[in-house]
């Protein structure tokens, strides 16, 4: 498949390329998991294998269909295979074979609940003593039950759980909180606020956790639900593409107070980390900037961007007082622009106070001259794949675009947030290059003034 540069600089929606992206991820998803399936086989301790946790890989695997599709999709499962490639390498106990087994059931009993289909297979309870039904807004909570292993049975849109001190029942049609079974806020149909499942969380690594009570957590899921509305009417195409790759969104602490603080992660696809807020457009910003970042690691798996061999190059950021690779840069433009975009696109749309207004300018005016920078460097040290040079020219043109909606601007407003950047590069890059410079490195080493040939330099050595 020839990839079209622009559908992916920008938001292209639910388009063919889109979905061969994806099913590339499936293919891969669908391969690690037999593999391990088939080391599981071999080498996991008996009493693993005797307790049924493998069945719902086998399960997962012979599963067909959009549902189907969708778990395999789904980051924890994303995340599951990662923890199996990365921990797994080493010799580990039962009890993490039985652990890490047995989490896979909640994935394969929410798939099994909405097809209808038959699962008879081994589970074990994570460190807080749940279960979740990933790809449902559903879970279980037995507090002292953790680590434990039990049954999980489902058939016709029916599951029961039961185990050591536990008998719990479960229907799609009747589902109704209470007895041990929770059921997750969502900030739209598919997309559950978690805040303390295992799993995922395990890989959720910055700015800490937050575990909110039941208001706060609503008016989390609410203001982001606000938030991708707003999304469905000022860029379709963008709020496509995030609502069938988003499945869960984590709240994080913000000590600092800062505006947002943020993560996503290469291993969680579908997974966004956020701070929460009550302003819905701040929401958004942070929600397109994540999900950039995703959308961006799911084409790498497709085409890498880069050549091989760069990894271990720094330069100069325009975001951050330290150093960025080239492959940070290239995300982090790509992020921004589509930031910038959207926010221009609501300036236009929103009738919002002088201030806010203002505000606003300011913010696409700086995204404007970051994007411009990180697009430069990457430009000029770059080697970049064949489709990496052609999405490179559509940010650039993209960029083009938004500088044209920002020319009603006021100019004092614009040239304040260029002298900003300017003078953020001043401190943080060698003079005239991307290149990235500390206190102790190079400016501080007496060096020669050059000058053409044939003519003094000026003032003489230095």
């Amino acid at each position: 498949m020839r990839l079209d540069e622009s559908r992916w600089a920008a938001a292209g929606g639910l388009d063919a390329e889109w979905r061969g992206v994806h099913r590339r991820r499936l293919v891969d998803a669908r391969a690690r998991l037999r593999a391990a399936l088939a080391r599981f086989t071999q080498e996991a301790p008996a009493a693993a294998r005797r307790a049924r946790l493998a069945e719902s890989a086998r399960f997962l695997l012979n599963a067909r269909g959009a549902g189907a599709d969708r778990a395999l999709g789904h980051p924890c499962l994303d995340y599951w295979l990662s923890l199996w490639d990365s921990h797994f390498v080493r010799d580990c106990p039962e009890e993490d074979w039985r652990l890490h087994w047995g989490q896979l059931a909640g994935l394969a009993a929410a798939l099994a609940l909405k097809q209808g289909a038959t699962l008879d297979t081994g589970a074990t309870l994570d460190p807080d003593g749940s279960l979740y039904l990933h790809g449902l807004p559903w879970a279980f909570d037995f507090s002292g039950a953790v680590r434990r292993t039990v049954r999980v049975k489902t058939a016709r849109g029916t599951l029961r759980l039961t185990g050591e001190g536990i008998n719990a029942a479960f229907s799609l049609k009747d589902a109704a909180a209470g007895g041990g079974l929770r059921r997750l806020d969502e900030a739209v149909p598919g997309v559950v606020v978690d805040d303390r499942g295992w799993l995922q969380l395990h890989g959720v690594t910055m700015h800490g956790l937050l575990r909110l009570d039941d208001e706060p957590r609503r008016a989390f899921a609410a203001t982001i639900g606000r938030a991708i509305g707003d999304m469905a009417e000022r860029d379709p195409l963008l709020h496509a593409e995030m609502t069938d790759l988003l499945r869960v969104l984590v709240p994080l602490q913000n000590p600092m107070n800062h505006g947002s603080v943020s993560s996503s992660y290469a291993t969680l696809r579908g997974l966004i980390a956020l701070s929460p807020s009550d302003d819905a457009l701040l929401q958004a910003e942070t929600l397109i900037h994540e999900f950039c970042h995703m959308k961006l690691n799911q084409l790498l798996a497709v085409d890498p961007l880069l050549a091989p061999g760069q990894g271990g190059q720094v330069f100069y950021s325009p975001w951050r007082p330290d150093a960025r690779r080239l492959r940070g840069l290239l995300l982090g433009a790509h992020a921004f622009l589509n930031v910038a975009r959207y926010l221009a696109r609501s300036l236009e749309r929103e009738d919002a106070a002088d201030e806010r207004r203002l505000d606003l300018m300011a913010n696409v005016s700086r995204r404007l001259f970051q994007v411009e920078a990180a697009l430069s460097a990457v430009t000029e040290y770059a080697t970049l794949t064949e489709f990496g040079r052609r999405i490179m020219l559509d940010m650039w043109r993209q960029l083009g675009v938004l500088r044209h909606a920002t020319l009603w601007f006021p100019p004092a407003l614009v040239a304040e947030q260029r002298a900003a950047c300017e003078a953020h590069r001043a401190k943080h890059a060698l003079s005239g290059t991307w290149l990235y410079k500390t206190a102790d490195f190079v400016d501080a080493v007496p060096r020669p003034r050059f000058a053409p040939a044939g003519h003094a330099a000026p003032g003489g050595a230095a």
